[in-house]
């Protein structure tokens, strides 16, 4: 099962109704910050959550409602059918009125959402604050960050968090006549260990006649691997306790750490930011596969945590996404416009992408407008169809740039260096790729070029729309990328 297509209707950001066409693939959304894609996360978040427990859909309504569209919002998923064995679209809904999400006899998305596979920059920010006392501790990072949501045979029913935060709100308790401090004893040593026997499983290498599938680093250190930072490590947990009962002490996640072959006594000198983020993510990552996979649904959003990486970080995470979770449907939104304008060059056929701006609407207030991530050629013909023919041609010309450039790159033409970006033109990069464009191709380019392409993308008010013109330009800029690109 994979997602078709997402209906919002007055939830958080999405007032009035949105529809998000996915058709089945990997989706890699941009948005400036404000611009929704964290509403859709969460939407996403809310909807398989549902089928578990019961989400109070009044307290996410868009908060520009009329009083009579209050408590009338919803998110519905429809998912198309697949190869094996269901055939018919099925579709799912959460509304303010009622669910279908655990629908009598149908466990698709309660088994999905059992893989926790939900991931936001917020839960990485405690990376900025792991050094403590000169040592790394993770506890933080991983109990209220990466593996929060994590539950298994040992959490009893529970997220690891939730055991963590019993712990928290028993330990600050007040004592009196209806609280007696006997029974917060009793109560805080029986969260403290319901908690550590779950958490200190994590931590215990396999030996022989004891596999222990639950050991961390067996799912996280072939991703880790991946991200070629050259580290091999080991986590300690030193286990949670109290001698007060009003302050816990020792809930530390110690690394010890190599770093090819070396042993490095001083991890928390050598941790950068960036070492530490791909750590987090294998973690994360490593123990949604230990969860058993057979679902019918497999979904992994990861909202904006490229906030947070590198480019030594960002490039091998997109290869391990590709080569670990290839029957997962991904979801992954970033505020970067370059970074996504880059990577989308060389995603397959596999993703759609998907661009949401902030769109101000009348009464001041901002919703967002999802617009699909078209090629540039695509939206030229859109705006030509839509009579504004200006912006028709700044994507064309946009288009135009994007094909020959990318075709230097990809064939790895030489261009005379220049110190700044600027002062690289159009030209530059023409005169390299029209010696192997076929001399129609060639001709009808360099004849709209200037008089289409650049011209009615300038103000200019002798000049007028020339609609055939322009139509044809489209087609040459279009020809030319189905040339270059069989080439």
């Amino acid at each position: 099962m994979k997602i078709k297509t997402i209906e919002i209707k007055n939830y958080k950001a999405f007032y009035g109704k949105h529809t998000i066409k996915i058709g089945g693939k990997n989706v890699f959304i941009n948005g400036e910050n404000g611009s929704g894609k964290s509403s859709l996360y969460y939407a996403l978040k809310d909807f398989f959550q549902s089928s578990i427990e019961t989400i109070d859909m009044t307290e996410v309504d868009n908060i520009f409602l009329k009083a009579s569209d209050k408590g009338k919002n919803y998110i519905k998923v429809k998912f198309q059918p697949n190869k094996d064995g269901q055939r018919r679209v099925a579709e799912y809904e959460l509304s303010s009125t009622g669910k279908t999400t655990n629908a009598a006899g149908d466990t698709s998305i309660r088994d999905a959402n059992k893989l926790k596979s939900f991931l936001t920059y917020k839960h990485l920010l405690d990376i900025h604050h792991i050094k403590k006392d000169g040592e790394i501790d993770l506890f933080n990072l991983l109990v209220k960050g990466v593996l929060k949501h994590f539950k298994y045979t040992l959490t009893s029913g529970k997220e690891l968090g939730e055991l963590w935060n019993e712990v928290e709100t028993l330990i600050v308790k007040e004592t009196g006549t209806s609280y007696r401090i006997d029974q917060k004893r009793k109560d805080v040593n029986d969260a403290l260990k319901a908690f550590n026997d779950a958490f200190k499983q994590l931590f215990e290498k396999p030996e022989e006649g004891n596999p222990n599938p639950e050991y961390i680093l067996g799912h996280a250190a072939p991703i880790l691997d991946e991200f070629e930072h050259g580290l091999e490590i080991d986590l300690r947990y030193m286990q949670a306790t109290t001698d007060d009962y009003k302050t816990i002490k020792q809930n530390h996640v110690r690394v010890d750490l190599k770093f090819c072959g070396q042993a490095i006594p001083k991890a928390h000198l050598f941790l950068n930011e960036a070492r530490l983020s791909a750590i987090a993510i294998s973690i994360y990552l490593g123990m949604i596969k230990r969860h058993p996979q057979l679902r019918p649904h497999k979904i992994l959003f990861l909202d904006d945590i490229f906030i947070g990486l590198d480019i030594s970080n960002r490039l091998p995470l997109l290869k391990i996404l590709e080569n670990h979770f290839p029957e997962y449907q991904v979801f992954i939104t970033t505020y970067d416009k370059s970074w996504y304008e880059y990577v989308r060059g060389f995603l397959s056929d596999k993703w759609k992408t998907i661009e949401f701006y902030a769109q101000e609407v009348k009464g001041g207030f901002e919703i967002p407008k999802v617009e699909d991530g078209t090629d540039m050629v695509q939206k030229a013909r859109q705006h030509y169809n839509n009579s504004d023919y200006k912006a028709s041609a700044v994507y064309a010309r946009s288009a135009f740039e994007k094909i020959i450039m990318n075709y230097c790159e990809q064939k790895r033409k030489p261009i005379a260096f220049k110190a700044k970006r600027k002062d690289y033109s159009s030209q530059d990069f023409w005169n390299k790729v029209k010696v192997d464009v076929q001399p129609a191709t060639k001709t009808s380019i360099e004849g709209y070029r200037f008089l289409i392409y650049n011209k009615l993308s300038h103000y200019d008010p002798e000049v007028n729309p020339l609609k055939t013109e322009l139509r044809d330009a489209i087609t040459a800029v279009e020809n030319l990328r189905t040339e270059l690109n069989g080439t």
